[in-house]
């Protein structure tokens, strides 16, 4: 029965997963991996090796024997590896509490919240660091210690925030077991995978891209240049975005885990506290709180099973929250398949070389959809300052020259992506000032340089673009 459980979870999930990610790529980072992932460098950006190495293996598999794209052929790795931890997830709920209801509760709250969700179906590392992390709780239950440091070690190294997954495994151990053997087996492993990948990476991984002391440094940097009601907002709204109704039950489930479950409530509590300073303005609604959903998740069907109880009540919650993801998640693979055809159709329909404005990721744009444009990317204030602080590199795109030296350009207004415009534009005064880019962003800042420009927006287009003109 368990067995077939898993299998049912494990199938549903990847079939599921690679439906909404396939042939979605937008960001700079799924490029930038790809890149390297085709060109099966294993070692540069060594911070992200677990990823590197996994993307790679799949590619080989999948695009040089079987002949899928490489997007492919990543996106069927994050949907298997995301589809694995789930199930390690389910067998570790079962495991701890012997309750099939509850482990299946557990899966369901974890998989589909949208953090999750949106992440096994795109090409990046993050998804992967919670999902490393449950596959070695996994193992680390069935006593398999070397094996489980050795996905621990995988977690590290694809992320060194894998740390912050550590609380989970005082579920079947405690402080005072720490120095058991079973504990120093799974430690060496962990150590001796991490240190002898990095043997070969030293240098990389000090101070290569992505290395651990310049994302260090940036961070310092980050947090001492930002506004803590940032970072508070984002923390906010990626478990508010990821957890919609179960999170308004939080409270009462740490209050009635201080009651009933003190491991439980202590374990929650500590792993919350620990990934509050991580709510940086990199967040992307949650993305570095992953690690915290397993046990969001636990507690949440804990509370359920064991406080509502009633099945009535459960499948109602389950089903709304359930719901809310899929209707994030679908708005958002809409949108950005949307703003994909976009570009492909404004390639094809612009004169070759024409100046294009956006304030999405430009490396997919200038790499994939739309090689024919001069493509600019479009910041914040707030967002430039900190990406020169960050970056020595770094030349924010000049309005003022582009506007100057040609007499037509066109304006993609499209909004960072759906569901989440619609409540960014109800606080758009708080939203804008802090950097975030909501539909009319562009268009303003464009108009505060010359309102005398003719705006026209062409019609035919799965997204709002404007051809902005002199007028003569």
């Amino acid at each position: 029965m368990n067995k077939q459980i898993s299998i049912y979870i494990f199938i549903l999930l990847v079939v599921l997963y690679i439906s909404f990610g396939y042939g979605v790529t937008v960001s700079n980072d799924s490029v930038t991996n790809i890149d390297q992932i085709v060109s099966l460098d294993l070692w540069h950006r060594s911070s992200h090796f677990g990823f590197h190495l996994f993307g790679i293996i799949f590619y080989i598999i999948f695009s040089k024997i079987i002949g899928l794209s490489a997007v492919t052929s990543v996106e069927i790795m994050l949907a298997l590896v995301s589809a694995a931890s789930a199930v390690a997830l389910y067998q570790i709920v079962l495991k701890k509490y012997n309750n099939i209801n509850q482990a299946v509760i557990t899966v369901v709250i974890y998989a589909l919240a949208s953090g999750i969700f949106r992440f096994a179906c795109q090409v990046e590392y993050l998804i992967l660091v919670p999902s490393f992390g449950l596959i070695c709780l996994y193992f680390y239950t069935k006593d398999q210690n070397i094996i489980a440091g050795i996905f621990f070690a995988l977690g590290l190294l694809t992320s060194f925030l894998a740390v912050l997954f550590a609380p989970m495994f005082f579920l079947f151990t405690s402080p005072k077991e720490i120095f058991k053997k079973h504990n120093l087996i799974f430690a060496v492993s962990v150590i001796a995978v991490f240190f002898s990948i990095n043997l070969f990476t030293f240098k990389e991984t000090v101070s290569g891209d992505w290395s651990y002391g310049g994302e260090l440094s940036a961070y310092i940097q980050t947090f001492g240049d930002i506004n803590f009601l940032r970072p508070a907002a984002i923390l906010v709204y990626g478990y508010l975005r990821s957890f919609n109704i179960i999170i308004l039950l939080l409270p009462f489930t740490i209050y009635f885990l201080f009651k009933s479950n003190r491991e439980l409530f202590y374990i929650s509590l500590i792993t919350l506290f620990i990934h509050l300073p991580f709510a940086i303005p990199e967040a992307r609604y949650g993305g570095y709180q992953m690690t915290a959903y397993p046990i969001v998740a636990i507690v949440s069907a804990f509370y359920l099973t064991n406080v509502i109880k009633s099945s009535k009540w459960i499948i109602t919650i389950v089903l709304i929250f359930s719901s809310l993801n899929f209707y994030i998640v679908f708005s958002e693979r809409s949108f950005f398949r949307d703003l994909k055809n976009t570009y492909v159709a404004l390639n094809r329909d612009l004169d070759s070389n024409s100046v294009l404005i956006v304030y999405q990721a430009i490396k997919p744009i200038k790499n994939i959809y739309a090689p024919d444009l001069q493509v600019y990317g479009l910041l914040s204030d707030y967002l430039n300052k900190i990406a020169e602080k960050r970056y020595a590199e770094f030349n924010p795109t000049d309005l003022n020259k582009i506007l100057s030296t040609n007499d037509v350009i066109y304006l993609l207004e499209s909004g960072v992506s759906m569901p989440d415009d619609n409540l960014k534009l109800m606080v758009s005064n708080f939203t804008k000032n802090q950097g975030a880019k909501v539909k009319g962003f562009a268009l303003d800042k464009i108009l505060a340089i010359d309102r005398s420009l003719k705006i026209e927006k062409l019609k035919d287009y799965s997204l709002d673009v404007y051809k902005i003109s002199k007028t003569k």
